[in-house]
């Protein structure tokens, strides 16, 4: 009998060691499913402050370019008012030569 009972504690050895590896592939599967949940909820939560900052640099940009707008129309005011002015004092100027 101890042939047999050599072999039950081999067999035992074995299956003892399957199990480990069977506890040890299941915590890796548990790991790996944690780990792919929390990726998945930090690109989600990446991907919506990105959409919040594009909508708002969006709205800044839309602000800045109509900023701008009105800026460039009272640049081009100003110019044809200094041409205005400088005729006109071109025309004063003459005048007063003409006085002397």
């Amino acid at each position: 009998w101890d042939a047999y009972a050599k072999k039950s504690e081999e067999s035992n050895g074995v299956i003892a060691m399957i199990d480990l590896l069977i506890k040890d592939l299941d915590k890796e599967l548990t790991e790996a499913e944690t780990e792919e949940k929390e990726g998945q909820s930090d690109y989600e939560s990446m991907m919506k402050v990105s959409a919040e900052k594009r909508t708002t640099d969006t709205a800044a940009l839309t602000e800045k370019s109509s900023i701008k707008a009105d800026i460039e129309a009272e640049l081009e005011e100003h110019k044809e008012h200094m041409a205005s002015t400088g005729k006109e004092l071109m025309a004063t100027m003459k005048y007063i030569s003409s006085l002397h």
